[in-house]
């Protein structure tokens, strides 16, 4: 008598137990969708933050690509005043200098930003950037090293630490439609500081005078560059205040294995594209204003030729990055570059204030367009986000290398006789492509 009511309770224990374990299923399987639901609203493209991401990036490019565009007047001011005692070649170092350390850097930069360091990277890139364009301020005339120091690399430096995260970033909101399309955005900022930088240069230092040689002085070029460091420095607070890093979805992150990357043949094809472009993708940058004034272009004329060529890069960093998101990034990324090596060449036959314009303009459009696709064709490439900084930043800093050495070769080239089909040549065959074909063969489908 006694076993029956044990036996009669077990079932009855059994079937509590499977419902209490029904139930405590039910509520992690509603947990879990509750968990999905939140990384899909997190992995919605763009949103306010992205937008607001896309809009620091903006304030970043103008400070930073956007004031290394307006060398062409450090360039002229310096070689016929400031510095008149050094070669163009010596002169062309700093630029250079600075260029190679804004993209070199990203070899650094890149990893970081994977690793979450973003903040850290653009508060004190910032602070630094700000630092060493006031100190240009009090530099000395013909003491090569006291701006070399703080323009070519302070500055570039601080740049280069902030360059690729700002881009990683933006990729990070823009990881499949309009990435290209929004990298092209907050690459135009560099453009429009490629306006707005040579013209308030130009303006300032040489208020004085307008004939080629004359009408800079110490006083003026302090004073236009305290002007033109107040102006970045409010960017810059702009751009801390507007970017936004997105939250981690959850889960455990893929380690980056950056040695693999050059086991994949279509990064290392990229990525020596790069190098051999950006040999000549600066030669305009760095020297249009001199040679639009040493082929008789008045100078209140050759004064606007950089801002003229920034203007029209304005629209090569919009237009073809929208085609890109439908045909794949370097799907217009070539035959960009090739057009850069055709119009490159093209300065060969100008000599007329007509042709220089007509050349310019044109060269505007399709540099803007190459610079705005190598970092989304590259980030294209990443198996997951965890590795785009890694991925730009390698590609950045190997093409680093040739923005370090392509001017001051130009320099030498041109001799101090002006010597202008010597630096041309060379940069126009630089850019263009070996054989685009391979290319189309390595890269068979779209992104």
């Amino acid at each position: 008598m006694t076993e029956l009511p044990a036996m009669s309770k077990t079932p009855a224990l059994e079937r509590n137990a499977t419902l209490v374990s029904l139930e405590k299923n039910q509520l992690v399987l509603e947990k879990q969708e509750i968990e999905v639901e939140e990384v899909q609203v997190q992995d919605e493209e763009g949103g306010l933050h992205g937008w607001m991401t896309v809009a620091g990036g903006w304030c970043a490019q103008f400070v930073g690509i956007g004031h290394a565009n307006a060398f062409g007047v450090y360039e002229d001011f310096y070689k016929e005043n400031y510095l008149s005692n050094e070669s163009s070649s010596a002169i062309a170092w700093i630029g250079s200098t600075q260029l190679a350390m804004l993209f070199g850097m990203g070899l650094i930069a890149g990893p970081l930003f994977d690793k979450g360091h973003f903040q850290t990277l653009v508060y004190s890139s910032a602070a630094f950037y700000i630092l060493c364009n006031f100190l240009l301020s009090i530099t000395k005339p013909h003491h090569f090293y006291q701006v070399f120091l703080s323009q070519g690399i302070g500055m570039g430096l601080a740049m280069g630490m902030m360059y690729v995260p700002t881009f990683g970033l933006i990729g990070h909101h823009f990881h499949t439609r309009r990435r290209a399309f929004a990298m092209g955005i907050a690459s135009t900022g560099s453009a429009i500081g490629g306006i707005v930088h040579p013209i308030m240069l130009n303006n300032l230092i040489n208020a004085g005078g307008n004939a080629f040689g004359s009408g800079g002085t110490e006083g003026t070029f302090g004073r236009a560059i305290r002007i033109n460091a107040g102006m970045n420095a409010g960017l810059l607070g702009l751009c801390i205040l507007l970017m936004r890093t997105k939250k981690v979805t959850g889960g455990v992150k893929p380690k980056v294995n950056m040695g693999a990357f050059f086991r994949e043949p279509e990064y290392i094809l990229v990525t020596f594209g790069c190098f051999l472009a950006t040999f000549g993708l600066f030669f305009p940058v760095v020297y249009v204003q001199l040679f639009s004034a040493t082929k008789g272009i008045s100078q209140s004329l050759s004064f606007y030729t950089l801002s003229i060529l920034n203007a029209a890069s304005t629209l090569g960093r919009t237009f073809p990055n929208l085609l890109a998101d439908r045909i794949g990034s370097l799907n217009m990324l070539i035959p960009i570059t090739s057009g850069l090596g055709a119009l490159v060449l093209g300065y060969l036959g100008v000599a007329s204030l007509a042709s220089d314009a007509v050349v310019t303009v044109i060269f505007g459009f399709f540099s803007g367009g190459f610079i705005s696709l190598m970092i989304p064709t590259v980030a294209s490439l990443a198996k997951h986000q965890g590795e785009i900084g890694a991925r730009i930043g390698i590609t950045s800093a190997v093409a680093g290398i040739s923005c370090l050495a392509g001017p001051p070769i130009n320099g030498a080239l041109l001799t101090s006789t002006f010597k202008w089909s010597r630096p041309i040549i060379f940069s126009g065959v630089r850019l263009l492509p070996p054989c685009p074909s391979s290319w189309n063969q390595a890269f068979s489908d779209p992104e």
